[in-house]
């Protein structure tokens, strides 16, 4: 009976060891839901995104609620391996402070969610420096459009009739001169 015990004790031992030097995977029979992190989870620049329990293929990356066209990664193309990947992606330009979601789409269908954060980089207006040196004067730029025809001026106090009038004067005088130089 010695030798029985002694022989399970022993058989035990080794198989502790084996098993705990031989790795060992586990598989959960629970279908996990994908996963994104961003690290940082607040930034302004670059983003790394590492994503867990996805199912295979090519992942997409997506900024804010369009679901059409993908961010740049690198890499190029980011592959799910062992249910796993990572890529960095970078902030769009012009991307105002604020809290944007970025989405993770693979191949299968597996999709997860993740919030970063864009904080603002615009610190307080800095002193006013001292005033530059003249530079020199441009090229004069081509003319402008005419302008609009401007309202017609005020009337004039000579009508048609003094005109008239002033045309029969000057005749009179011309005739009195002319006649002082034939008569006299």
């Amino acid at each position: 009976m010695k030798r029985v015990s002694l022989l399970v004790v022993l058989t035990l031992v080794l198989t502790l060891l084996v098993v705990g030097v031989a790795p060992v995977e586990v598989y959960s029979q629970v279908a996990r839901q994908p996963v994104i992190t961003p690290t940082p989870e607040e930034g302004c620049s670059a983003i790394i995104v590492s994503g867990e329990w996805f199912r295979g293929g090519a992942v997409s990356i997506y900024w804010g609620q369009d679901l059409v066209d993908p961010v740049p990664a690198v890499p190029s193309i980011v592959w799910v391996e062992n249910g796993r990947f990572r890529a960095i992606i970078v902030v769009p330009t012009r991307t105002e402070p604020g809290e944007y979601l970025i989405t993770a789409v693979d191949q299968e269908g597996a999709v997860a969610e993740a919030r970063f954060t864009v904080i603002d980089t615009t610190g307080p207006e800095g002193p006013q420096g001292l005033a530059g040196e003249k530079g020199d004067t441009g090229v004069q730029g081509p003319a402008g459009e005419p302008g609009p025809a401007g309202e017609p001026g005020p009337a004039t106090g000579l009508s048609i009739v003094a005109l008239v009038l002033a045309v029969i004067a000057l005749a009179i005088v011309a005739v009195k001169a002319l006649k002082k130089m034939v008569v006299g």
